[in-house]
């Protein structure tokens, strides 16, 4: 008996390893835990993401690409951004649209040099 319950762990552990590989950005399990169309808020120091290109804010455990929210990186400001979980899942993170951008006082660090 325990050898059975010895392989049906490591077959179930080799299982749970292969299903996380060639990802590089969230997961998809991940995503779909996401609900379409979810308004998000988010308030903290944007940063750069999984590719050199990505604008992420993170909330959580989850990662949100603001790539395209025309946050202004040069004020070295934290922001709160709400928009809408579109359902799509970049590179960078959960796509957030009609994304509002608000400046706050919070001092953030530069962003890193790739």
């Amino acid at each position: 008996m325990r050898i059975a319950l010895g392989t049906a762990a490591s077959i179930a552990l080799a299982v749970v390893a292969l299903a996380g590989c060639g990802e590089t950005g969230p997961s998809q399990a991940q995503a779909s835990s996401q609900a379409q169309g979810e308004t998000i808020t988010a308030v903290g120091c944007p940063e750069a993401g999984a590719q050199p290109s990505c604008l992420v804010m993170k909330k959580g455990d989850k990662v949100y690409d603001v790539t395209e929210a025309g946050i202004d990186m040069s004020r070295g400001v934290g922001v709160s951004v709400m928009g809408t979980a579109a359902g799509e899942v970049t590179a960078c993170g959960t796509k957030l649209t009609n994304v509002k951008v608000d400046y706050m006082g919070i001092q953030c660090a530069p962003p890193a040099a790739y």
